[in-house]
C-alpha cells in the first residue's frame, strides 16, 4: 500500500540537503582513500564488490561500443568513471551539485571527462533515452512509493537493462539498522527504506521489467540487493 505521507519535494529537498553537507563528507570519504573506521571500512568495501559485479554484468550485455549508458545517482562519480575508461559514452546525474562538482573534478584527473556529460538532477526528473540505466545505493532512500516513482522514470529512459540496487525488507536488516542508532552520530549512516517483496514486484510489473539476475552482497554493515532488470 503507498504511504499517503510520502510527500515527493520535501522528500527531494532532504536528500538534496543531505548530500550536498554532512551526506558528501561523509561519503566523499567512503568512496575515496581516506583513513576509515572499522564500520565505514565495510562500507567502502561492500561497495567495491558491488560495483565489480554490476560492471561484469553490464559488460556481458555486449553492448557496442560507445552505447550511452546513464548513471542515476552518480555520487562522486566512481562507477561513471569507470564506465567512461571502458568506452561507454556515460551521462552522470546527482541531486547533489556537491557531488557532481567532485566527480566532474575527478573525471578531469583520470582524463575521461570528454566521455561524461554531468548533470544535477534528481533520479525521477532527469530525462533523455540511454542503452542502460544504472542506479546505485540511491533508491534505498525512498519509501515505497516514492520507489516506485523514481523506477518508473528510470524505467522509461531505456529500452534495454536497467541494474540498479535496493534494500529489500527483513528482519535481520531491521534489526541491524535499529542497532546502527546506538553509534556515534558520526559512524550512523543515512537512514534506509526497505522495499517489502509485494512492493517490488508492484513496481517491476507496472513497467513490464523481469529480473534477468540478483545478487545479494552483505559486507560487514554493507547490505544491499543488487538487481539485472529487462523488459519482459
Amino acid at each position: 500500500m503507498s504511504s499517503t505521507s510520502f510527500n515527493a519535494e520535501e522528500h527531494k529537498k532532504m536528500l538534496r540537503s543531505y548530500f550536498n553537507g554532512q551526506g558528501f563528507q561523509r561519503w566523499a570519504s567512503i568512496y575515496g582513500n581516506d583513513k576509515l573506521s572499522t564500520v565505514r571500512n565495510t562500507v567502502r568495501q561492500g561497495h567495491a564488490v558491488m560495483m565489480d559485479k554490476a560492471f561484469d554484468w553490464l559488460q556481458q550485455l555486449g553492448l557496442p561500443k560507445g552505447a550511452t549508458v546513464l548513471d542515476a545517482g552518480c555520487g562522486t562519480g566512481l562507477f561513471s568513471i569507470r564506465l567512461a575508461k571502458a568506452g561507454y559514452k556515460v551521462k552522470s546525474v546527482d541531486i547533489a551539485s556537491q557531488m557532481v562538482n567532485k566527480a566532474k573534478a575527478d573525471a578531469i584527473k583520470e582524463g575521461v571527462q570528454k566521455n561524461i556529460e554531468f548533470e544535477v538532477n534528481s533520479i525521477e526528473s532527469v530525462a533523455g533515452k540511454y542503452d542502460a540505466v544504472v542506479c546505485f545505493d540511491v533508491l534505498i532512500h525512498y519509501p515505497a512509493e516514492g520507489f516506485a516513482q523514481a523506477f518508473h522514470n528510470l524505467s522509461s529512459l531505456t529500452k534495454g537493462p536497467i541494474i540498479f540496487t535496493y534494500a529489500p525488507y527483513n528482519n535481520i536488516l531491521a534489526f541491524q539498522h535499529w542497532l546502527g542508532g546506538y553509534f556515534p552520530k558520526k559512524e550512523r549512516r543515512t537512514t534506509i527504506q526497505m522495499i517489502r517483496d509485494a512492493d517490488m514486484q508492484k513496481a517491476m510489473a507496472s513497467e513490464g521489467m523481469q529480473v534477468t539476475s540478483r545478487e545479494k552482497v552483505s559486507w560487514g554493515f554493507y547490505h544491499t540487493m543488487l538487481m539485472n532488470c529487462s523488459r519482459k
